[in-house]
């Protein structure tokens, strides 16, 4: 069983789970999560063996991927999304920006599509500082790679939007999106 309290797990886990096509040898793998090779290694290997992740050599280097056509693995992806993964991130960011009342996921992250070079779109509606939420989700997007765009609405525009049936809030919320608050 995979503890979720390590942070190497979690940082392998996010980082594959966000890249599901990605497949890298440990080093260029450490240096991307900035993780000691050896801790690595170690937590690589146990993936593999959970069945989470597979391996295979490519001359005299292995190559760690996730194994898509495992039950193991979404359900852990699964687990994961819900304790300690983006998603719980994002929400406990959020809360901490005072001032903010609502805030969704929407598209290729909620619709589970995501490509090497996708982006992590929020909608975040209430009456806070963007500055702030953007200073937060500035060092998140360090840690996970990727950008994150946050369309910031007050309570007040959005109601106007869905009233008006705005085709961008119409589009979130008719499409597959993850509620956070």
């Amino acid at each position: 069983m995979i503890s979720l309290k390590s942070q190497v797990t979690i940082r392998i886990l996010d980082y594959y789970y966000l890249n599901p096509s990605a497949r890298h040898y440990i080093n260029e793998l450490a240096r991307i999560l900035k993780l000691d090779p050896k801790n690595l290694h170690r937590k690589l290997n146990e993936l593999e063996k959970e069945g989470i992740l597979k391996s295979d050599f490519a001359g005299k280097e292995r190559y760690y991927y996730l194994n898509g056509k495992s039950r193991v693995a979404k359900a852990y992806k699964d687990l994961f999304l819900q304790t300690v993964g983006l998603p719980e991130q994002l929400k406990k960011l959020i809360k901490s920006v005072n001032g903010t009342e609502q805030a969704y996921i929407f598209g290729s992250y909620a619709k589970n599509t995501m490509s090497a070079g996708s982006d992590i779109d929020l909608l975040v509606v209430g009456n806070h500082s963007v500055l702030d939420l953007q200073k937060e989700l500035n060092q998140l997007q360090k840690w996970i790679g990727r950008e994150i765009n946050a369309v910031n609405l007050t309570k007040k525009e959005l109601k106007r939007k869905e009233k008006n049936n705005d085709p961008f809030i119409s589009n979130i919320f008719s499409n597959k999106h993850l509620k956070l608050l």
